[in-house]
């Protein structure tokens, strides 16, 4: 992959998974960033909190890690992005609210896109091809 772009994607997967802390932050009551603390699923009480705060640190670390990845060529950044999305997707979707805002629409489009590339496209290609 050409450097100007490897560098383009690492920073932009890197700071789709730093925005998952917009979701984070607003969970544990830290600030209120307008994102939804209530699941469908796990109401609003500790199960919620504690579920969430895994899924929204697990897809920070991982789309940071796919980030560092990427940009050092490793091949592991695939897996780890593709894991990312599905936990991400996962959270947005068990912490769905209505009306839906915009954080939520474009970060699971965001996904959608990573999965879509990776699994569908095949897109970037693999550096040992």
């Amino acid at each position: 992959m050409v450097n100007w772009l490897r560098i383009v994607l690492a920073l932009v997967v890197g700071a789709h998974g730093i925005g998952h802390i917009l979701f984070l932050v607003s969970l544990l009551g830290i600030s209120e960033w307008g994102q939804s603390t209530r699941s469908w699923l796990l109401g609003s009480g500790w199960p919620a909190k504690g579920l969430g705060s895994l899924i929204w640190i697990a897809a920070v670390a991982g789309f940071v890690g796919a980030a560092a990845g990427i940009f050092n060529e490793s091949d592991w950044w695939r897996p780890l992005a593709i894991i990312a999305s599905v936990i991400s997707a996962l959270g947005l979707l068990l912490f769905w609210a209505k009306p839906v805002n915009s954080p939520v629409v474009s970060a699971l489009v965001f996904n959608v896109l990573v999965l879509g590339s990776l699994l569908v496209l095949h897109w970037p290609p693999s550096t040992q091809q």
